[in-house]
């Protein structure tokens, strides 16, 4: 009887031990199921992580492009605009260079008038006169202007000395005759004045 008993108390420690055996078992494979699971969170968590680094890089990538992009357009877009401009300019500039040798021709037959009186108060003379002035208008109105020379200092950048003549009295090189005017196109200069330069006279030699 006692011997039936102690192999029913050992076969009911064999069961404990068992049990405690498969639960812990359990245990351990609900543990490493939960860190495998961790690990697997984890590995997405920086798979996605460098997913978006790499989307802001490429949207950075694709900005910077499209600023440059931008950039260079509002560039071509001036240098087009520019390019035609210069091109207006280039083309009025020659233009109103042609209209001067009109200019200067009309003046010239003027002064010629000036000198014969059976050419004066004639209706050729007053036509010649209206021309010229239509001229001067025209030329204002597009920005050119007569250079003042007569008198004034001999200035090599806007005068061109045809010769030189020595003039008592002067201290200092001066325009004494003007053969054709000199103009300026707004601020920039059009054409140089053809001139007579009146110089101080030579020192006597001793």
């Amino acid at each position: 009887m006692e011997e039936e008993i102690k192999e029913t108390n050992e076969s009911g420690d064999k069961e404990d031990i068992n049990k405690e055996n498969n639960e812990e078992l359990e245990n351990n494979n609900e543990e490493n199921k939960e860190s495998s699971n961790e690990e697997a969170a984890n590995d997405e968590v920086s798979e996605l992580k460098k997913k978006v680094e790499e989307l802001q890089q490429e949207a950075s990538d694709m900005k910077n492009k499209y600023m440059y992009a931008m950039a260079e357009a509002e560039n071509i877009r001036k240098r087009t605009a520019k390019e035609k401009t210069d091109a207006i300019k280039r083309a009025n500039k020659g233009l109103l260079l042609s209209l001067l040798t009109f200019m200067d021709n009309f003046e010239r037959a003027l002064k010629a008038g000036e000198k014969d009186e059976n050419i004066q108060g004639t209706e050729y003379y007053k036509g010649i006169e209206l021309i010229h002035k239509q001229f001067i208008d025209f030329m204002h109105d597009n920005g050119v202007s007569e250079i003042e020379s007569l008198g004034e200092e001999f200035d090599p950048n806007i005068h061109e000395a045809l010769t030189m003549i020595e003039v008592p009295d002067l201290d200092k090189e001066k325009v004494v005759e003007v053969y054709a005017k000199g103009y300026k196109l707004n601020d920039e200069l059009l054409r140089t004045a053809k001139v007579v330069v009146g110089k101080p006279p030579a020192a006597p030699k001793e």
